[in-house]
């Protein structure tokens, strides 16, 4: 039997991950959020990119 290889990835946290991150200020939460944005922004490019942007646009 031939085993499908998945494509794209993920992610998983640790439950203590998730404690830690609840205990941040709303501050220090939108801090991590713009630099988790500004990262994407830099190390995804071209059809990817495009793809990203039709779906945040509600066209596909």
């Amino acid at each position: 039997m031939k085993i499908k290889k998945r494509k794209g990835f993920r992610h998983s946290y640790t439950l203590d991950q998730i404690r830690a991150y609840s205990k941040l200020s709303a501050r220090n939460k939108l801090l991590w959020l713009e630099e988790a944005n500004r990262f994407c922004q830099k190390a995804i490019k071209g059809k990817t990119r495009k793809i990203w942007e039709s779906f945040r646009n509600g066209t596909i």
